[in-house]
This record gives structure tokens, C-alpha cells and sequence, in this order.
């Protein structure tokens, strides 16, 4: 009969061994103290109902989650047991004076917790009288707030950071280049050979910057997931979270591992003997078209590398930043060189820009970083492109880099959707996932964003997403 009586009292909620009580925070905002008697808060969905004639149903369009508005009802008192605090007219004025602050304020919830909120229109409502003499009671009405970020939809840009795009690119920037490149022109044989020798240094920086995009390593991180694999893995085969968005991204294969390492080493082997003799065609262009054409099929087979995404972006950015290191004497050379490294900066950017939609940062400081690294080799181009006034190809690739930023803000660039955590101890992040998201699974997703020198001591100050 014991044992019958436990286990209703455990299932209605009646289990003597956890006292509400005992979890309930001090109430406070802004560093104020007070007393709790009621609460009220409001949880929904934004929708927008649309009615059609001789339609007995609705249609419902949401719109996202709604603002919580949280509403207290509590007390100042004079000499409180509870909270140390001055004489009641003094709290009541440093209530009212926090209140009406202009700016975003920390409310310390008992039961919800930690909250960054705005006080509305009247939000503050003070009653007093004699009958309740030393105790101010109130009404307190917020809004939970966040940072200033606008919603942007996913497919807002989804057309321009694709393969057929740059391929516009780099037919626009080919178009325009090879018709300055003949008016230029006085003698065919001293402009290619002008053409070949910029060419010479671009393919040795390629060759060099091949070699280790194409290591064994790379490549075959490029496969394995960080969720069964560990956290320096980068590909998706296994699981992959990020941190930054907590996303997870899964990928499996019915071949046993050896099979897939074989796989990949006879990829990448194929792949770098390719693209060599490809560099190697590239000096033997006869005219400024055949040198776009071979340009352009090395740039395609370079973004198809059988490498991790980072290294196909590094090796492509080290090449987008290239500057012809020699003097060059005549004016009609200068310019032609100009023109030229200012192709190659235009085709391989963009490149970039197209790889950049494969990314999966981990952490929200890695999306900041690949999100400025990739804008700057951007910017780079498009400086080479405005002095020379190529407006056409200037067009498309300011494009490019408005949607990278837009990209890189739904991958987590974006600081808004991460707030800061203390912690009185250092704990495991099993501990720290179930303590803050009730979910011991997203540990893998804390430790990406944290990047702790073991997943055993997690750092006691932190920022992760919230919840």
C-alpha cells in the first residue's frame, strides 16, 4: 500500500523529497529587490488569419513566435526578511527610477529566471495606502527583448551563390576583359607573351597552394562528421552539429571506412594530377579567349576538389589576392597586366563566394571569421574591377557578397541569438547541456561553440545559444 501511495505522490507532483520552494529565485530588476505575490506571462505564436468568401475555414499564416509579455505582481516592505534593502520610500524610488531607463534591463524571474526585457508604456503601476502602511504594492508589466536583427528569409539570395552565376561572372568579367585586353593590343606576340608572364607567377602560387589543399589529412577530413568522429572533423559522414546554430547535418554511407579512405586518396589523387596539367595549359594559350576558357575550366575543377570546403576556400582566396611581383617598363604591358590580375582576382573571388554556401562553421566566432575573410577577398576584387571601371562584372559580384553576408548571418555570424552563461563551478558539459537545455544530446553542439581544452572542465563563463 506504500509503495502504491509513493508512486501516486511521485506522478500528481506530491513527492516530499523536491520543494518548490527551494528552487524559487530572488525577484529583482536591474539590481532592485522585491517581493513576488502573482504572476502572469503570455506565450504564443504571431499569426495572421486570412478569411476568403464562401470559405467556412480560415487560413492561417504564421508569422513566428510571439512577444512574451511577462506580467508581476509584487510588494516593497519595509525591513524585509527576505531581501537587504533601504527604507520603503527609497526602493520605491529606485524601482521607478530603473523603470523608466531607456534601455534593455536584466530581470531575475523566480521561477523563468534570467531575462533581458523593456518596460512598456505604464508598465510600472505602484498602489499605496494606510491600510497597508510600510508595503508598496506593484504591478510590473515587460517584454522579453533581444538585440536588433531584422528577419531575412533563407531564399532571399538562394540564386545568386550558385555555380551558374559565377559562371556569368566569369563570362561577363572574360567578355569585358578580353575586349580592353585588344584595345590594348599592338602586337598579338608582346601581349600574350605580357598575358603568359603574369600567368607564370599565378600558376606557381596555384601549384604550390595545390599541394597542401590536397594533403592527406585535409581530405579526408573533409569526409568525417565531428559528432561520432570528434570535434576537428569537418565533413558530415556520421553527424555534424554546429554551434553556432545548433543544426545538425547527417550523412550516412552503407561502405565500411577503409572502403571510403580509398575512395577519397584515389580522389584526390585524380583530382591533383588533373588540375596540374591543367595549370600547365594555361602557358600554352594562344590567344587572350583560350587563356579565359582554361582559366575557367581550372577554377571549376578547383571548387570540385576532393578536399575539405576550407581548403578549396584557402587555396582559392590565396589566389584571388594575387599581385605580379615584377616592374613592368612600358605603359602597354602595365596595363595589360592590370587588366589581367584583375580577372583572375574577379573569377577566382567569386568562386569563393559559391564555395562559401558549403561552409558549416562551428562556433558563431568561426562564422564572424569566415564571414569577414571571405567579404575582404570580395572587397579586393571589386576595388581591381572599379579603378578599372568594369561596372557589368562590378554589379554581379556586389551581388555575391550581399548574399554571402546574408548567408553567413543565418549560419550564425550574428552574436543576437547567443547569451551569456555563469556557472558557480567547473563542470562537464553533459552536466552544463542538461542543466541550461534540459537535453544532454546538444553537448556535442556546446562544445563547438566553446571550443574547451576538454569537454570534462568547461570554461565557468561562456556564451552559448540560448535556449
Amino acid at each position: 500500500m506504500a509503495l502504491i501511495q509513493n508512486a501516486l505522490s511521485s506522478l500528481l507532483g506530491e513527492d516530499s523529497s523536491w520543494s518548490w520552494a527551494e528552487h524559487l529565485r530572488q525577484a529583482s530588476f536591474r539590481g532592485i529587490p522585491f517581493g513576488v505575490m502573482s504572476g502572469e506571462t503570455v506565450f504564443g505564436r504571431r499569426v495572421a488569419v486570412h478569411e476568403y468568401p464562401y470559405r467556412d475555414q480560415a487560413w492561417v499564416e504564421d508569422l513566428g513566435r510571439s512577444t512574451r509579455r511577462i506580467t508581476i505582481k509584487g510588494f516593497l516592505i519595509q525591513d524585509s526578511l527576505v531581501y537587504d534593502a533601504p527604507d520603503v520610500f527609497t526602493q520605491r524610488d529606485n524601482l521607478i527610477a530603473v523603470c523608466e531607463e531607456g534601455n534593455t534591463g536584466t530581470l531575475i524571474h523566480p521561477t523563468l529566471g534570467e531575462l533581458t526585457v523593456n518596460v512598456t508604456e505604464s508598465g510600472l503601476r505602484v498602489s499605496e495606502s494606510a491600510e497597508n502602511g510600510r508595503v508598496f504594492e506593484f504591478e510590473l508589466v515587460v517584454i522579453e527583448s533581444g538585440l536588433k536583427v531584422f528577419a531575412i528569409t533563407e531564399s532571399e539570395n538562394s540564386g545568386i551563390l550558385t555555380s551558374k552565376n559565377w559562371l556569368k561572372t566569369a563570362t561577363t568579367m572574360a567578355a569585358k576583359y578580353m575586349a580592353m585586353v585588344k584595345g590594348e593590343m599592338r602586337a598579338i606576340a608582346q601581349t600574350i607573351e605580357t598575358i603568359k608572364r603574369t600567368a607564370s607567377f599565378w600558376v606557381m602560387m596555384a601549384d604550390k597552394t595545390l599541394n597542401e589543399a590536397t594533403n592527406l589529412s585535409d581530405s579526408l577530413g573533409s569526409v568525417f562528421g565531428s559528432e561520432q568522429y570528434g570535434r576537428y572533423q569537418s565533413g558530415t559522414l556520421g553527424g555534424a552539429v554546429s554551434g553556432a546554430t545548433g543544426k545538425k547535418f547527417i550523412s550516412v554511407s552503407n561502405e565500411d571506412e577503409s572502403a571510403i579512405v580509398d575512395k577519397q586518396l584515389t580522389a584526390i589523387t585524380q583530382d591533383r594530377e588533373t588540375i596540374s596539367q591543367q595549370l600547365n595549359s594555361i602557358l600554352q594559350a594562344k590567344d587572350p579567349e583560350q587563356f579565359c576558357q582554361y582559366i575557367q575550366e581550372t577554377i571549376l575543377h578547383m571548387m570540385s576538389l576532393a578536399s575539405s570546403v576550407e581548403r578549396r576556400i584557402q587555396l582559392l582566396s590565396q589566389l584571388s589576392l594575387f599581385e605580379y611581383p615584377e616592374y613592368q617598363g612600358g605603359e602597354q604591358s602595365q596595363r595589360i597586366t592590370s587588366l589581367t590580375v584583375a580577372y583572375l582576382s574577379v573569377v577566382t573571388s567569386a568562386a569563393v563566394a559559391v564555395l562559401s554556401t558549403q561552409t558549416l562553421p562551428s562556433s558563431s566566432n568561426d562564422a564572424a571569421k569566415q564571414q569577414r575573410d571571405i567579404c575582404h577577398i570580395l572587397d579586393n576584387a571589386l576595388t581591381h574591377i572599379g579603378d578599372l571601371g568594369i561596372d557589368d562584372a562590378y554589379q554581379l559580384l556586389h551581388e555575391m557578397r550581399t548574399a554571402v553576408v546574408t548567408q553567413y548571418i543565418h549560419k550564425g555570424s550574428e552574436k543576437g541569438r547567443l547569451t551569456q552563461y555563469s556557472l558557480p563551478s567547473t563542470l562537464s558539459v553533459l552536466h552544463i547541456a542538461n542543466r541550461i537545455y534540459q537535453d544532454a544530446n546538444r553537448s556535442d553542439e556546446l562544445v563547438m561553440e566553446v571550443s574547451p581544452r576538454h569537454p570534462a572542465f568547461m570554461p565557468s563563463k561562456f556564451k552559448a545559444l540560448k535556449k
